[in-house]
This record gives structure tokens, sequence and C-alpha cells, in this order.
């Protein structure tokens, strides 16, 4: 015998009645549903909000956005969206993970800060504008239509201010300073400082406090050269922890001990400032001198 087919039930469609917090207004909506099959379907990312999938109990609905709920599992997705933080009609920002690429390589390209977005469940297209190293958390800034990507970059460099924190090892004599070299890098892909050209990086820094073994800082780019953070605190003697590629030699963090706190850019269309704000994991922090294992 033929084994009955079995159908799919459809997706649930609604319109939020009021402002209030995701599962609250689902909930109000679903008086029928039992509160786990509810957020059963926020976990396995099957609610969305006007086309952005989440999995936040608390997400923010305004009345008269659309919810959906795909009754049927959601296929794999390359892993969980990293959290958004801001978003608009134009641009939307991440706050992204360490380890996490931004774009693909020709060794990954399933796992991709882009590629999640991408696959979230999202409408419409978004577009690079620009990069974090992979093992470098925060701020990371997408735009929704290739011509707003190509304002932001048109003037990036004048128009932007990016600030980091960063854990470096050992203790710096100079407590603040500013690192202009020009860059260039070799066939295997490490970036150094040349006296003989290659392209300007500029790089300040001011350190927070250290606790004698290491030292935590804020640095602040005027160029986004590749890795140029990275080069310069391990010029100065003071490489980033976890950065075993740039002369570190402890890591106990168990990551790069990088992260990018701070982008505030001049609005495309408002034409407005826009300050966008990444704080860093709980695990970010100062480590104790007893924790400078290799």
């Amino acid at each position: 015998m033929k084994k009955p087919i079995r159908k799919t039930k459809p997706d649930i469609r609604f319109t939020a009645k009021s402002d209030s917090g995701l599962l609250d207004c689902v909930k109000s909506e679903l008086t029928g549903f039992p509160s786990g099959k509810i957020k059963s379907f926020l976990k396995h990312r099957q609610i969305s909000v006007d086309g952005v999938s989440t999995t936040k109990f608390d997400y923010p609905v305004k009345k008269g956005q659309l919810i959906s709920i795909r009754q049927a599992p959601v296929p794999e997705s390359p892993g969980p969206a990293p959290d958004i933080m801001y978003e608009d009609d134009w641009l939307i920002a991440i706050n992204k993970p360490a380890g996490l690429l931004t774009v693909a390589t020709d060794r990954e390209k399933e796992k991709t800060a882009y590629r999640m977005l991408k696959d979230g469940g999202r409408e419409g297209h978004i577009f690079v504008v620009h990069r974090l190293d992979r093992d470098t958390s925060g701020v990371l800034l997408f735009a929704k239509s290739r011509e707003i990507r190509d304002v932001l970059q048109s003037s990036w460099e004048d128009a932007v201010k990016r600030e980091y924190l960063a854990i470096c090892e050992g203790v710096f004599e100079q407590k603040s300073g500013r690192c202009d070299t020009m860059l260039r890098e070799t066939s295997t892909h490490l970036v150094y400082s040349s006296p003989y050209g290659g392209k300007r990086a500029i790089t300040n820094y001011e350190v927070i406090r250290d606790n004698g073994l290491y030292s935590l800082v804020r640095v602040w780019i005027e160029t986004g050269r590749k890795n140029q953070i990275r080069v310069h605190l391990s010029e100065l003697g003071h490489p980033v922890v976890g950065d075993k590629k740039y002369g570190a030699k402890s890591n106990p963090l168990g990551r790069l001990g990088l992260h990018a706190g701070l982008l505030r850019i001049m609005h495309p269309v408002t034409n407005t400032p826009l300050i966008l704000e990444a704080k860093p994991g709980r695990k970010f922090k100062l480590p104790a001198r007893a924790n400078s294992q290799k």
C-alpha cells in the first residue's frame, strides 16, 4: 500500500494589532496555541516580522507589521543569523561574532555573515559595505541596494569613525599614540609596515587600563587597511592576544582579542549622524594574570 501523503501545514500570517514584544504579540493572536509550541517556532526561526526572522522573544513589533509563522520546519541554514543591531529601509547592521567570515572565500562559501543574512528569511538584496577580519567581532554594516552601498563606499574614509577595543599582551610604556605607516603584504598574506611604499595606514590608540600582564586598549582608525590594527599593535611590541599570526604568545580569551565596538557614519539618505555601538561578549575582558596560558 502506498503511504498517505502528509500535507504541509500552511503558513500563518496576521498583522500586529498593537506595539509589543514578539512572543506577546503571537500569544495574543494565537490564543489556542500552547506557549511551548510558539517558543519552539521562535527557537527554530519559523517566525518573521516583515520578512525578518528572529529567535528573540522580546523582538519589538510595531502595530501594522506582518507576522508570518512557518509551520513546516525551516530548511537547515549555515547557522543562526547574527544579531541584528540596527535596520531601516536602506541599511542593516549586525554584531558579528568572532570566527565568522564577512563574505565567502575559496575555502568557505557557506558560513558567512552575508549568507546567514540572505538565508535568514529576509526579503530583498543586501550588499557588503565593508568587512571585518574573521576573528574580529563587532559592528558590520550592509546596504539594501547597490546604490546605497556605492554612496557609502565612495566617502567611507572621510565620513566614518571606527573604534575598536583590543586586549593586548604586555604593558604599554606610551599610554597613547599614533601609528602612520605604509603597509605591504607578502605572498603568504602577512601584512607589514614597509619603508618602500605600499598603502598608507593610520591607527590611533589609548590604553584604558592594564593589570601588569595585559592591556585593554581603545583604538580608532583613520584608514581601513587589511589587518592594520593587528600589525601596528604587534609592531609596537604588544600584539593582540590570540593573534599568533602577528606574534602573540598567549590566548587567554580563546579567540582574537579585537572587537569593533563603534561605527559612526552619515546616513546616506537622511543625511543625519548614525552611531552604531556593539557591546563585546561577557568573556571579552582583561584576563586575570592566572589565565595567561597559551
